[in-house]
């Protein structure tokens, strides 16, 4: 049986009901299927790339939302399965912080660099693959050390890590999500070089149910499962690891836009109210080459919260049960290529 506009009874208030406990809002309970609960429905329907948004709800539609409400309740305000958070070791969040400076006071900017680890160090790069890579288009006319997104959270894994000689700078990565879950063997892109994963250094954080619930259409969200907003990680920030990986999705006037992005949060347990950082290679690359924005470090306070409404995370805490993340191996130095 399918539902759709103009349809009318139990089965239409049974729906809108399943909507508004999902975090979609369909209006007034009342049985009757109209432009709210159209709406509703066609937001609900656009979160999984599977449906297709036309605004009737049929079988396939009825099993995607059953199974968004079987997730939301299993990751409801009580759960309580996120990750202890060894606070950084001291050590570590000072050689964070030297990498932080070193990669917003410098020239690097958005590009094809990867990094590579390199006579016992880890070196940023102009360019993919090696050194001496420096003839690239971009905006700016001029070369200069780079990241772009992934290559920067790959680096970034693989310094804290101390990954080291064993470091793959892979480039484009099949996916974020395959770097952060596949084991820390060598896999084999089927299009292009070796990487290693993190699997064994990093969980997943799941919703505690806060983002779906403020779902609305000025404010739009998700219910995906991953998806976590930039509020609920605030505000959760305290109980999470100090260093969080995500995949982003992005809300825009012409819908969502797929785990397009990715980035690192930093959480300073240490200091009061463990604030919360957001550091990213952002950019683009168009017919004119790269876009060359320099890399920022912005604190998430009520301050900068809306900046970052429009987005959902898929996020990855990076475990460690003393704080160290490498154990008693030195943590290696870090330049650019010269």
């Amino acid at each position: 049986m399918t539902i759709q506009m103009g349809s009318r009874g139990p089965e239409v208030k049974g729906l809108q009901l399943k909507l508004k406990a999902a975090g979609f809002n369909p209006g007034d309970i009342d049985g009757i299927f109209g432009k709210h609960t159209l709406a509703a429905l066609k937001h609900f329907q656009e979160t999984y790339e599977e449906l297709a948004d036309t605004g009737v709800f049929d079988a396939e539609t009825a099993a995607a939302l059953d199974q968004a409400l079987v997730v939301r309740d299993s990751e409801s305000p009580g759960h309580t399965e996120d990750p202890e958070p060894a606070p950084c070791a001291p050590e570590i969040w000072t050689a964070f912080k030297q990498l932080v400076d070193l990669v917003t006071t410098t020239p690097i900017r958005y590009g094809p660099g990867r990094g590579l680890f390199k006579d016992g160090k880890f070196i940023i790069s102009y360019g993919p693959g090696s050194l001496g890579s420096k003839s690239w288009r971009n905006h700016l006319g001029n070369s200069y050390p780079s990241f772009h997104c992934t290559s920067w959270t790959n680096f970034f894994l693989g310094w804290l890590l101390r990954y080291n000689q064993d470091y793959t700078h892979a480039g484009n990565i099949p996916s974020l999500f395959a770097l952060l879950e596949q084991s820390n063997d060598v896999h084999q892109q089927p299009d292009g070089g070796p990487y290693r994963g993190y699997g064994p250094h990093v969980r997943e954080i799941v919703s505690n149910g806060a983002t779906a619930l403020r779902s609305s259409t000025t404010s739009p969200r998700t219910t995906v499962p991953t998806g976590i907003d930039i509020r609920e990680l605030h505000d959760r920030r305290a109980s999470l690891p100090t260093f969080l990986i995500c995949g982003q999705s992005t809300h825009t006037v012409k819908g969502w836009k797929r785990w397009h992005h990715t980035l690192l949060f930093a959480i300073d347990h240490r200091a009061a109210g463990s604030p919360m950082y957001r550091i990213a290679a952002d950019g683009y690359r168009d017919a004119n080459g790269y876009s060359g924005q320099a890399m920022q470090w912005i604190e998430i306070d009520k301050n900068t919260l809306s900046k970052f409404q429009s987005a959902i995370y898929r996020v990855y805490g990076v475990k460690s049960t003393d704080g160290t993340y490498g154990g008693d191996r030195p943590i290696p130095k870090v330049e650019l290529e010269p």
